[in-house]
């Protein structure tokens, strides 16, 4: 899965550095996204049965989804683009853990800097309140700077990006126009975290 993620987002980063014109709000960028990680993971399939937790929904016989989906609901809030963890029949289609969550910000031109920490705290949130021990999750907030945005918070700087792709925790991932680069994030309770995670207003 993760394979099939990077895959994704290195086209998504390619597509905003070529055409940054092209998106003008976050939804443009989460759908380019969801798209390309469906075509990724085309042939992953999550078969679910109609009884169990989903007898609720009278469903008459079985059936198949994309584990890719959109405005995913969990308990922390919505996920703008979700990667769902293999079934698990104690819950309903709708309510199944995630196994990647992406959030995703633009920072526009004229605008104020987005509150990417608000998704960096839902995401170490839900991954502190996985109710399955050992579980599985990466949780990635993607901020994406406009080329017409100049001054960058240096806590956040390409210089302070360089950390390994994420396998398993929480990161983020800035995009400017000079490159994009990963900063892996500590647990809330940890006393480095507010080299990185500046207030935003």
């Amino acid at each position: 899965v993760i394979d099939q993620l990077k895959n994704a987002i290195d086209r998504t980063v390619q597509e905003f550095h070529n055409y940054s014109y092209d998106f003008l709000s976050e939804s443009d960028i989460q759908a380019f996204l969801f798209a390309e990680l469906r075509k990724e993971m085309i042939s992953f399939r999550y078969e679910h049965s109609a009884g169990g937790a989903n007898s609720q929904f009278k469903f008459t016989e079985s059936f198949s989804i994309s584990p890719v989906t959109t405005e995913y609901y969990v308990p922390e809030g919505k996920i703008d683009v979700a990667v769902l963890s293999e079934p698990d029949t104690t819950m309903n289609v709708w309510r199944q853990r995630c196994r990647i969550a992406i959030e995703i910000k633009l920072w526009q031109p004229r605008e104020r800097e987005p509150k990417y920490v608000a998704d960096v705290n839902k995401l170490q949130r839900y991954e502190a309140n996985l109710q399955k021990p050992g579980h599985a999750f990466t949780g990635i907030a993607m901020l994406f700077v406009h080329p017409c945005i100049k001054q960058i918070p240096s806590a956040i700087s390409m210089e302070q990006v360089g950390d390994a792709y994420p396998q398993n925790g929480i990161a983020l991932h800035l995009v400017t126009q000079e490159g994009h680069g990963w900063k892996q994030i500590l647990a809330p309770s940890a006393p480095e975290q507010g080299a990185l995670l500046v207030q935003t207003p």
